[in-house]
């Protein structure tokens, strides 16, 4: 299996935007092409924000993970948050999801980051079997949120 991840590149914009459009689609979320390509843009270029990076497997972009970093004096430093991990529908089955949690893992340590955090979708039963078979726990408060 040729499988690789590597950092996202602006090159890669177009592709990770369609990708995060047909993610968002699953649940409904709306989705702005522009704005997102924008944020890419910035995202990629700005490595205090975190990192893209996208999921390769036999030479086609299959996926993409996107790490945003903040600081908690709870967790007691930077820690990343897993703020996206998607791999396309004609991907998936081939144990990407796994690589890329095993990959997450690896680069937090590599990286000194504390904690990784995340959300999910309540009703994604098999996304939590895959996060929970890797460490990850539900933690003991709810997320919630203020837009502006």
């Amino acid at each position: 299996m040729n499988y690789e991840v590597l950092k996202a590149e602006i090159s890669d914009i177009s592709k990770l935007s369609q990708m995060m459009k047909d993610f968002y689609s699953i649940d409904l979320y709306p989705f702005d092409e522009i704005k997102t390509k924008d944020n890419f843009d910035k995202f990629i270029n700005n490595e205090n924000y975190g990192n893209c990076f996208k999921i390769v497997f036999e030479g086609e972009i299959a996926g993409y993970i996107i790490l945003a970093k903040y600081f908690s004096f709870e967790f007691g430093g930077e820690i990343l948050f897993l703020d996206e991990l998607f791999v396309k529908p004609e991907f998936q089955g081939k144990s990407l999801g796994k690589k890329a949690l095993e990959f997450v893992k690896n680069y937090s340590i590599e990286n000194n980051f504390k904690v990784v955090l995340l959300e999910i979708e309540n009703h994604n039963e098999r996304a939590k079997k895959l996060y929970e078979h890797y460490g990850f726990q539900n933690h003991k408060r709810s997320l919630m949120i203020l837009k502006n």
